[in-house]
């Protein structure tokens, strides 16, 4: 299979429009998170004592599972050896790749001293589940640059380095495949080192698993999304539609088994009457379960649904916003931290700032992802 720079079209009207607002968030982004670095967390942010964790952590949280679609496609075509789905792996990775970057900038930016971001690699906290989330991100960050490294070299006609790093494929595939299960799963050991104050409808002993499986379903719905922008932004049909479709079928053996656990969990815990407590908790449960895992198993199994690009997007949407409220849900049912008797009346609402710096990073990463596509091999043609 030859790789080659797909020759798109000029934007449409429509089309350039859309860059220019993505371009002006940007703007936006970069300038109110350069005014945050200048002035301090309390300053900028709606975070406290009691509301350590918010808005950015819960899309970095979300973020990383988004890109698990890198490791989970190269697993399948890798590992599985499912050849047909070779043509989504690149796309794949530079999905991979841009959120991890995002996760990496908007966690240097919610750091109260992001100058002392290295202080994990000489001072190694062995016990924290923090110490192995950061060193797999930044190793797993390294091996999606390597990854992601032939699209450059092929795009500047340099064949030597590009047959070496293929030569590497395989290692450089089971290091990031290794590295993802770590630090996927480590992070429900964050949610699972919390006890007691994350709520039961999420706290589970099976949180790692959880979080890994979750990021596998993610990723292959997270495919379906981005490949379907991608096909309608540049005005052609880039992935075909079956083989999207495969990637959506797939994803309902993953969900099966998630609810499988999840559900059985509570059972086995005696927390599944949580679910049906009408509360604010057990209804943001039911809309999660419903988007996340309800909606692909039933939708994905149907052929009229798989046969349907718009079908396959409105479900590959709904997993993601799904995602996003299971982890938000995770992240802030184990807020706010306890301060004196304080912790009762305390609450958390985003600043603008908070909301333009994450905008702006997402508009960022969306803009690298259609410029890169422009103007590397990202694409595959016989």
């Amino acid at each position: 299979m030859m790789m080659t720079t797909t020759t798109f079209k000029k934007p449409s009207a429509t089309g350039m429009i859309v860059l220019g607002v993505l371009a002006l968030l940007t703007v936006l982004g970069l300038i109110t998170g350069i005014y945050r670095l200048a002035v301090g967390l309390g300053q900028t942010t709606a975070l406290s004592d009691q509301y350590a964790w918010g808005l950015w952590l819960g899309f970095d949280f979300a973020l990383i599972a988004f890109g698990g679609a890198a490791f989970t496609m190269a697993l399948v075509v890798h590992v599985l050896n499912l050849k047909k789905y070779e043509v989504v792996l690149r796309p794949a990775i530079l999905t991979g790749f841009l959120s991890y970057v995002a996760v990496l900038v908007i966690l240097l930016i919610d750091l109260g001293r992001p100058d002392r971001f290295w202080g994990f690699i000489p001072w190694a906290n062995i016990h924290s589940p923090l110490f192995e989330v950061s060193w797999c991100i930044l190793l797993y960050t390294t091996v999606l640059a390597l990854e992601f490294a032939p699209l450059l070299f092929e795009r500047l006609n340099k064949p030597k380095i590009v047959s070496a790093i293929h030569a590497a494929v395989i290692p450089i595939t089971i290091a990031g495949v290794a590295l993802s299960t770590l630090h996927q799963s480590t992070l429900g050991t964050i949610g699972l080192s919390l006890p007691g104050r994350v709520h039961p409808l999420w706290w589970s002993w099976l949180l790692p698993l959880l979080f890994f499986l979750s990021a596998v379903g993610m990723g292959l719905s997270a495919m379906i999304l981005v490949m379907m922008i991608a096909n309608k932004a540049f005005g052609r049909e880039l992935v075909k539609l079956d083989v999207l479709a495969g990637l959506g079928k797939g994803s309902v053996w993953v969900w099966a088994l998630y609810a499988v656990l999840r559900v059985g969990d509570l059972l086995f815990t005696g927390d599944l009457g949580h679910m049906l407590a009408f509360d604010t908790s057990s209804i943001l449960f039911w809309i999660e379960m419903l988007l996340m895992v309800i909606a692909p198993i039933v939708l994905y199994s149907m052929q009229d649904v798989r046969k349907s690009a718009t079908g396959l997007t409105v479900t590959a949407l709904m997993v993601t916003v799904g995602l996003f409220f299971n982890r938000f849900a995770i992240l802030f049912s184990g807020d706010p931290i306890p301060v004196g008797a304080m912790h009762t009346t305390a609450s958390y609402f985003p600043s603008f700032i908070e909301f333009a710096v994450q905008i702006g990073v997402l508009a960022a990463a969306a803009l690298a992802w259609y410029f890169a596509a422009q103007l590397l091999p990202v694409f595959s043609e016989e």
